[in-house]
């Protein structure tokens, strides 16, 4: 249940509790593992115990004085009743990756932890399992953030605004008021989405992109011209 403490000065951070400390399993040993186990440490709600990787990728045994173990073998080493996961990997496949990785946690009998950074401004509306917001993201009330999505610092989250499951959000984007923003799009740095309109599953925004109108599923739309590239999101080698 959140508990949401009265808006502080903007000077300091607004106390919000979306779960109950626990141990924590971070997916992942590169840069975004590393980033959301400083946030996790800093804050102090939960006690990160260990990092994941699939046994493929596993070429070390520890990170940073914490074990690194196999995810086929998580269960047995970290069950799902004495730990809760946090995955926190990137846009790869336009959030096709970390889909994957979510439902696979799921279906290993796992919950995940959310992460909503202090000096968000954030008033205690929905958000689902396995988001991470950074600092000083502005989410304005009547707002729904799903699962697994990750909001970059410095956003702004436009009043009634709907983020569907497995977004990226990168810094400075403005959402404007009641936008639909289908399951797995990436909106670039500084690009910005004008009111009422909605984007469908797999959009790709590229950085500075000015938006207008709504978007077919797995449209990219790129640069300051807003250009709508003849390839969709789904033919792309990478964002």
């Amino acid at each position: 249940m959140v508990q949401l403490a009265k808006p502080n000065p903007q000077t300091e951070p607004v106390n919000v509790e979306i779960d109950p400390p626990c141990d924590v399993v971070i997916f992942g040993t590169g840069e975004m593992a590393e980033v959301a186990r400083f946030y996790l440490e800093w804050e102090g709600t939960h006690n990160v115990v260990a990092h994941t990787l699939n046994r493929a990728y596993l070429d070390e045994t520890s990170k940073d004085g914490l074990p690194v173990v196999a995810w086929e073998d998580l269960n047995t080493l970290y069950p799902p009743e004495q730990v809760k996961l946090f995955c926190p990997v990137s846009y790869k496949e336009v959030n096709l990756h970390r889909k994957r990785l979510f439902l696979e946690g799921l279906q290993k009998g796992y919950d995940f932890i959310r992460f909503i950074h202090p000096y968000a401004r954030y008033y205690g509306t929905p958000v689902g399992r396995n988001t991470f917001i950074f600092e000083d993201n502005v989410i304005q009330p009547h707002t729904v953030i799903g699962d697994n999505c990750i909001l970059w610092s410095g956003n702004h989250i436009g009043h009634h605004t709907n983020i569907h499951d497995h977004c990226f959000i990168a810094s400075h984007v403005v959402v404007s008021g009641a936008v639909d923003i289908g399951e797995r799009c990436f909106l670039g740095v500084n690009s910005t989405i004008r009111d009422n309109i909605s984007l469908g599953e797999g959009c790709v925004v590229g950085a500075g992109a000015l938006v207008t109108r709504a978007l077919d599923p797995l449209t990219v739309i790129v640069g300051a011209k807003s250009r709508i590239m003849p390839k969709t999101s789904d033919q792309l080698d990478g964002i």
